[in-house]
């Protein structure tokens, strides 16, 4: 028995009322960054790995999969619904640090789940695949750092220590867990973000007057620490004039004698290769030849670039497989579409992030304006860190490039991250264009 034809007319129109409404109050200029982005990021990393045959961009795609999906989900989500559940939330991210963070300090392996690599403990291995808890842990504490301050009183310095201090707190719990495994990058992400919500909530310059002061005292301890390390990497070369490498020789002795202990011997090489590469890597073979072969590639790319495919230093291993197709891979794309794709990939970045700051200026509520502020300030200090030290403009840090560098943990968050935010602009009252807002 057929559907009567005013059955059949009401559900076409009614089909029809809500893929117009979702269309309406869906930022599509975001979902076209990121689908741009994803697509640029899975070209360079299979140019990258073109001739050793890699399979990391089969895998990059995979990620991509998996991360529009979490993107989606998040996204209709109605992103004052998390705020109940900010606190465990919270408590998850810091869940998924412990184990790594604790074989980190302990110094011991956790079979093949937790196992060291280049000196780091940093990853879950769970066999199809492996997971990053700091990624993860950079979108759990935002949700919960944004709920806590939106219900905070932030203003006058005197008025504003319980804010603060809870603030602090939160941060300094993932701050912490990631130093020590260690990966002081991925750490002072948790910094930027913090400051970043503090001074959106609108807190007295005097606290950022006093951050400033901290910064520029830990700097000058990190100077007299690094004078010390290059005095010993000196005599080191001087001793052994034939040694190729004698960052290398020296690595881990100062280490156990330092009274500066936040830094690692392998850390002070890597600034050191950015303030005075003579003295860490005086012939370019050690520490600073991923940069020096990044900077390569990026002069080679002149105007308009090799061509894709064309790109050599990638390619032929002159940047490193394990770098090429993960923290360098601008400077392959740099070489391959030069000074005129480059800035094409800025001005995507710079579009993404304006359209993220815009939700958060249109949000109905602090909660969203946090969320939207922390995701553009973690997207800021993810390109801004990377691109830098592929210019050689910064010290060389393991933060990865969005949506374009390698890694599943890192796309995920990377979508996660964009999801609150197009909650954001999905859940305003007024939506896009005027619509209504998505819980009506």
């Amino acid at each position: 028995m057929g559907l009567p034809a005013r059955t059949v007319l009401s559900w076409v129109t009614q089909t029809r009322d809500g893929v117009l409404a979702f269309a309406r109050i869906t930022d599509w200029t975001q979902v076209v960054l990121i689908g741009l982005l994803c697509a640029t990021g899975y070209f360079s990393i299979a140019s990258a790995g073109a001739l050793r045959e890699s399979t990391y961009h089969h895998q990059q795609l995979v990620f991509i999969g998996v991360g529009f999906a979490a993107y989606w989900a998040l996204a209709l989500t109605d992103y004052r619904e998390l705020r109940r559940f900010a606190r465990w939330i919270y408590l998850g991210g810091l869940l998924l640090l412990l184990p790594v963070s604790l074989c980190a300090v302990l110094g011991k392996d956790l079979g093949t789940v937790i196992r060291s690599v280049y000196g780091a403990r940093r990853w879950i291995d769970l066999g199809p695949f492996s997971i990053q808890p700091s990624e993860i842990a950079k979108v759990t504490t935002l949700v919960f750092l944004a709920a806590f301050l939106a219900r905070s009183h932030v203003g006058r310095l005197r008025d504003s220590w319980p804010a603060l201090l809870g603030a602090a707190g939160i941060a300094a719990g993932p701050f912490f867990l990631i130093f020590i495994q260690p990966d002081l990058g991925s750490s002072l992400i948790f910094a930027a973000l913090t400051v970043a919500l503090l001074h959106t909530a609108n807190l007295s310059r005097r606290f950022f007057v006093a951050v400033g002061a901290f910064v520029a005292l830990l700097l000058a301890l990190v100077a007299v620490d690094l004078s010390a390390y290059a005095d010993r990497v000196r005599a080191h070369s001087a001793a052994h004039p034939a040694d190729r490498n004698p960052a290398a020789s020296v690595r881990g002795q100062h280490e156990s004698q330092a009274w500066f202990v936040l830094l690692r011997d392998y850390q002070r090489e890597r600034i050191l290769a950015f303030v005075a590469p003579e003295v860490v890597d005086p012939r370019g073979v050690g520490v600073s030849w991923q940069v020096r072969q990044a900077v390569i590639a990026v002069g080679r790319g002149g105007l308009t670039g090799q061509g894709y495919n064309e790109g050599l230093q990638a390619r032929l291993g002159y940047l490193p497989e394990g770098a090429a197709h993960n923290d360098f891979v601008f400077s392959g794309f740099a070489e391959e579409f030069g000074l005129a794709g480059s800035l094409a990939l800025l001005a995507a970045y710079a579009l993404l992030i304006w359209r993220v700051l815009r939700a958060g200026l249109r949000a109905a509520d602090r909660f969203g304006t946090f969320l939207a502020t922390g995701v553009a300030t973690l997207l800021v200090a993810h390109v801004a860190v990377n691109l830098a030290m592929n210019l050689n403009l910064a010290p060389v840090k393991g933060v990865p490039l969005p949506f374009l560098s390698y890694g599943g943990s890192f796309i995920l968050s990377c979508f996660l991250l964009l999801g609150l935010a197009q909650s954001v602009h999905r859940h305003t009252p007024g939506g896009e264009g005027g619509g209504v807002p998505a819980t009506a």
